[in-house]
């Protein structure tokens, strides 16, 4: 039996992901600190995986300005998971130097940075703040006498880690938007990396296909209103197309300038309106009589 070929994109999507790899791991390749090569390559996938997987994307101003609002919140999330984690692991490194047992400092300070990381909005993984945090830990209770200057002597290791961690956040994001940015212009529509943690993007960014799953026995239809209709001139609520024909009215179409997405009990239906519904399969000859007007797409 023929073995099953490869599509050309997906070899190609393999390549430009390897080349983010290998890319961000090179540029931070001398930056002291375990969390530089892993925070590099975690967010230069990251980055990447987002831009390949717009929908729409080219240089134009506005996917730019898309590409901003989407990769801002996870910057910043991500900015401060890393300084909540190195925070976390700088107080508990200074409670063991104190006498505090080195198992209770190490289970607190794993344990508080991953829950903190839980709760920050935008944070890409909680093992990013983990990471930052045992790894400034481990490098205070290694410092092996307190003297006058004890405040120096932790200042070094701290501000490496910082200074390595930050960094390679920095050139990780600049790697995966400019691969990602020249992968995106070769292919034809958004690409996912079913691994990836890329995905969680807001509504309005997010294809059809992806907000409304439809069942098999489920229809979707752009219809028009027509002046004979009993729809035409009642609001939402009244007509009772949901609670009396399980049809979701998902948007009303006024006009090119004017679109209620998504409309409310109190919006009123007019003639020439055209609405975009999810229609039981069984129902689409009743969302016909009721609206008595064209159907535009299907």
């Amino acid at each position: 039996m023929a073995s099953k070929r490869i599509p050309l994109v997906v070899v190609f999507l393999l390549i430009m992901r390897a080349i983010v790899v290998g890319v961000s791991y090179y540029l931070v390749r001398e930056l002291p600190g375990l969390t530089s090569s892993f925070v590099s390559i975690f967010v230069g996938f990251l980055a990447f995986d987002l831009i390949v997987a717009m929908p729409k994307f080219s240089l134009r101003i506005k996917h730019w300005k898309d590409l901003f609002l989407l990769i801002l919140p996870r910057l910043s999330g991500t900015a401060i998971t890393i300084g909540a984690g190195l925070g976390l692991g700088i107080l508990f490194g200074i409670l063991v130097k104190l006498g505090l047992p080195v198992i209770v400092g190490a289970v607190f300070t794993l344990g508080l940075s991953y829950s903190v990381a839980g709760e920050i909005k935008g944070n890409i993984s909680g093992y990013v703040g983990m990471i930052s945090a045992i790894e400034m830990f481990d490098r205070i209770i290694r410092i092996q006498s307190w003297g006058d200057d004890w405040l120096q002597d932790m200042a070094g290791p701290a501000g490496q880690i910082v200074y390595g961690t930050f960094y390679a956040l920095l050139l990780g994001w600049f790697v995966g938007i400019v691969i990602g940015t020249l992968t995106r212009l070769f292919l034809p529509r958004g690409y996912r990396h079913l691994k990836s943690t890329a995905y969680s993007q807001p509504l309005w960014m997010r294809s059809f296909s992806d907000v409304v799953h439809l069942g098999e026995d489920q229809v979707l239809l752009q219809v028009e209103v027509s002046g004979d209709s009993s729809l035409a001139y009642c609001s939402l609520a009244e007509t009772g197309l949901g609670s009396n024909f399980g049809i979701q009215v998902l948007s009303i179409i006024r006009s090119q300038e004017e679109v209620i997405s998504p409309p409310r009990g109190a919006d009123v239906i007019l003639p020439l309106d055209q609405l975009v519904v999810v229609v039981p399969s069984t129902k689409t000859e009743t969302i016909m009589e009721l609206t008595k007007g064209r159907v535009f797409s299907e």
